[in-house]
């Protein structure tokens, strides 16, 4: 039979999905593929409104830190960051390698995300200038998410899984849409000019530009499954 583990607790913790109250409860051997992936789709909705008791944020919406990059020739910063859309995830499919201690997660969503923004420089090919409001929708974000973790005991001799790095990759399938308030100071014809071309190039745009404002979720995310297990022993957690 191998290990069995207390999804409930245990599988979507790690991905960072559960909330207190009620919880479905499924048990899955590991090496079942299917089981783990209806596991975890039981308790994406579950994790992102938060465990107050382990001290585990609200992830959805989710309040970003904030973000500020230079990248190719685009000088651009986002404060009071606001994104939704986590708690309606899709789980495509789960694989936990055992032998090398990596569970990984392949899943997609619909997002949203507002704040303030500043830009300056170039997009692409267009000059860019704007300080106001973004909004941005993004249709059908496909992310492979890969946790590493070890095993450690704490102070009583318990077992804890203790996960030391992550890395992603992401993709935006099926669209993106992006509105930016007060470009180049209200000019309406080259404001309309730029987004347009934004818009119609949104695959390029998300491609170049989108992993930084990705980074700052899954920092988000990451931080609190370490809240998690710090509080948890694998003993309290796991079934054999």
């Amino acid at each position: 039979m191998g290990v069995k583990f207390q999804v409930s607790c245990f599988l979507f913790a790690l991905f960072g999905f559960v909330q207190s109250g009620v919880v479905p409860e499924e048990k899955c051997n590991l090496d079942d593929k299917k089981c783990l992936a209806s596991a975890f789709q039981k308790m994406v909705p579950v994790f992102m409104a938060g465990i107050p008791e382990a001290d585990i944020a609200v992830l959805d919406p989710m309040e970003m830190d904030d973000v500020s990059f230079d990248l190719a020739g685009l000088q651009f910063s986002l404060k009071e960051g606001r994104l939704k859309g986590l708690k309606g995830s899709v789980i495509d499919s789960v694989d936990w390698d055992r032998k090398k201690n990596v569970l990984s997660v392949d899943f997609h969503m619909d997002a949203s995300v507002k704040g303030h923004y500043t830009a300056g420089g170039r997009l692409l090919i267009l000059p860019i200038s704007g300080d106001g409001e973004m909004k941005l929708k993004l249709k059908h974000i496909q992310i492979k998410l890969y946790i590493h973790y070890d095993m450690v005991k704490d102070s009583e001799g318990k077992d804890h899984i203790k996960p030391k790095k992550y890395h992603f990759d992401f993709e935006v399938k099926e669209g993106a849409h992006y509105h930016l308030s007060n470009l180049f100071n209200g000019n309406k014809e080259l404001s309309e000019t730029l987004l347009k071309f934004i818009n119609e190039n949104w695959n390029q745009v998300t491609s170049e530009f989108g992993r930084p404002v990705m980074d700052v979720a899954a920092k988000i995310i990451y931080k609190n499954v370490v809240k998690y297990f710090e509080k948890m022993p694998i003993q309290d957690i796991t079934v054999a």
